[in-house]
């Protein structure tokens, strides 16, 4: 049926319609192929964005920890602190209750806590709860314990009986004899809520349930699988950022909405939990539909002008000088013989004109011969 309508048809059909089909069939591909490349750069775009937000909380962590740190080697240094280890005189460390005021003020960092503690992991003075002490924390402060083992400093994240902290540890010397430590501890969640206020992006904390066995918080926290929800920054997300805890360092996109899920480790490079962050790609997405229009628009115009142009050749090159002929052909039919055949073009159809020219002469010479 195709064959024959195409046998039948006019040039401009047989010129216009495969060039309107294969006009559709560009326009789909370019779509699909465009859509297929902007979902990748939009995953890549979205990957990049989630791993700086990783980027910036680990470095938000190392600068706690680093000034945990810092803080702790200053005090561990203070002659009155080693002479209230040695003679277990609790009173002189009141004075780094009006210190850690001081230390939130300079640093901006609030709910700081300087926390002393005699071997091998012993509450001996906290600033923000002075009057509770002699509890033994060694089964679950495993930095304490580290420090106390190796005299040596130590700095990370760990799991408390109260919460996750980023603490810096510092061990209290006198010469060889091993005193105790001086930590200073910095919250964990606020990390995640300048995030939020930062860059916008959304995240998650869940806690292996063995790395929190031991902590006061896990028995009323919601059970996820082998882990335990600590913190969350949006709630209403829940469904969607969970969907990636079995899948570390996957970038999954839901409406509009990228997670990840990163590994949080703690001062041992052991891993403890998972860190899911979120971002919104709705103002992403927009620009890149803008771009997608343009981009079809960009073609279509393209195409329909080398449709337009082509169109234009064809007619004058093809349609018009075959027109003449005919028109030349029906004169010599109805024994007109004396008008040239026009030959302007040396491509096929000018040599069809020749041949014409040629046929007109002769009939025109065998016409003359039988008058």
């Amino acid at each position: 049926m195709v064959g024959r309508y195409f046998r039948n048809a006019s040039l401009i059909e047989k010129f216009v319609i495969p060039n309107v089909i294969v006009l559709i069939l560009l326009i789909v591909s370019v779509s699909a192929v465009s859509y297929y490349l902007l979902q990748q750069q939009l995953k890549k775009q979205a990957e990049d964005e989630l791993n700086m937000g990783y980027k910036i909380f680990l470095e938000r962590v190392k600068s706690r920890e680093n000034a945990g740190l810092s803080v702790a080697y200053l005090v561990s240094r203070d002659p009155d602190v080693k002479k209230a280890f040695k003679k277990k005189d609790r009173k002189l460390l009141y004075k780094y209750v009006k210190v850690r005021a001081d230390l939130e003020t300079l640093t901006g960092i609030y709910d700081l806590r300087l926390h002393f503690l005699a071997p091998v992991a012993v509450s001996f003075f906290r600033t923000w709860n002075p009057e509770r002490f002699g509890i033994d924390v060694s089964k679950f402060r495993k930095i304490i314990v580290t420090v106390a083992q190796r005299r040596a400093p130590q700095k990370g994240i760990e799991v408390g009986l109260k919460r996750a902290i980023v603490t810096g540890a510092y061990p209290v010397m006198e010469g060889d004899e091993y005193l105790g430590a001086v930590e200073l501890i910095t919250p964990f969640n606020p990390i995640l809520d300048d995030l939020k206020e930062l860059i916008g992006m959304d995240s998650i904390v869940l806690i292996r349930k063995k790395a929190a066995a031991h902590s006061e918080w896990a028995v009323r926290a919601e059970k996820v699988g082998n882990y335990l929800l600590y913190y969350e920054t949006n709630p209403v997300l829940r469904d969607i950022m969970l969907k990636v805890k079995d899948r570390p360092e996957t970038v999954l996109i839901v409406q509009n909405y990228a997670v990840i899920a990163k590994p949080i480790f703690d001062f041992s490079r052991k891993n403890i939990g998972l860190l899911i962050l979120g971002y919104d790609l709705t103002p992403i997405v927009d620009s890149y539909k803008q771009l997608g229009v343009y981009i079809l628009m960009f073609v279509f115009v393209g195409i329909i002008f080398s449709f337009f142009i082509s169109y234009l050749i064809f007619k004058k090159y093809v349609e018009d000088p075959i027109n003449t002929l005919i028109e030349h052909t029906e004169r010599i039919s109805m024994g007109d013989v004396d008008q040239k055949v026009p030959v302007e073009s040396r491509d096929e159809i000018g040599r069809l004109a020749e041949a014409f020219e040629r046929m007109r002469l002769s009939i025109k010479k065998v016409m003359d011969l039988l008058k």
